[in-house]
């Protein structure tokens, strides 16, 4: 997601629905394969607020015309933080190894560049975005960027719908959405001899791949 300007709020808000409807398409291959989604509506989920609270303040940043980048670019690593205590609060659940991993990758690229997410030139390009210089973005082109390739540097091309830039970690914490919806909509029932409401372990034990 990306600047403050006109075309930066845009951007941005294209940013988060790419995420928002791959993640739901990766929802949806669970009823594809024959599984009910209703599992879902029983997960314990902790400290929602933090992850509402993230995404406030970065949309905040995002349209708020003219926001400098002495305030944009902390503030853009507040969210990032707020985040990683969202996930920490709820890494009981099914595939949150992997959200952390994408949010770490994301996350390194950003710490490393000053709060901006380095994009490549090519992938700017490629998704028709112009320069944006002096006003703070959420992502950009970094010219000789740190941890380059951990930056977006894949593109929806210009013309298609939700055309913009993304990252490896993006990808991943998608990858990773998709990971948990399936595992837990195809958890086993409590069996009769277990206490009620305890669920036996997933046929592949999270901890063992983590």
């Amino acid at each position: 997601m990306v600047g403050n300007s006109g075309f930066g709020g845009k951007h941005a808000i294209a940013g988060l629905m790419i995420i928002i409807v791959a993640s739901m398409l990766a929802v949806l291959t669970v009823p594809f394969s024959g599984v009910s989604l209703a599992p879902l509506a029983k997960l314990p989920i902790h400290r929602p607020w933090l992850v509402w609270l993230s995404i406030g303040v970065q949309f905040a940043i995002t349209v708020v015309p003219r926001v400098p980048k002495v305030l944009g670019q902390p503030f853009h690593l507040f969210t990032l933080a707020l985040a990683v205590g969202f996930m920490w609060s709820n890494r009981h659940i099914c595939g949150s190894w992997l959200i952390a991993l994408g949010a770490a990758l994301n996350l390194a690229a950003i710490a490393a560049n000053g709060g901006t997410m380095p994009a490549s030139a090519w992938a700017w390009r490629t998704a028709g975005f112009p320069s944006m210089i002096d006003e703070f973005e959420n992502s950009n082109v970094v010219h000789s960027a740190r941890l380059a390739w951990l930056g977006d540097v894949f593109a929806i091309p210009h013309g298609w719908p939700f055309a913009n830039v993304f990252s490896v970690g993006d990808v991943l914490i998608v990858v990773a959405i998709g990971y948990f919806a399936h595992m837990s909509c195809r958890r086993p029932a409590a069996l009769p001899h277990e206490p009620q409401g305890m669920l036996r372990p997933p046929l592949v034990s999270v901890a063992r791949l983590g």
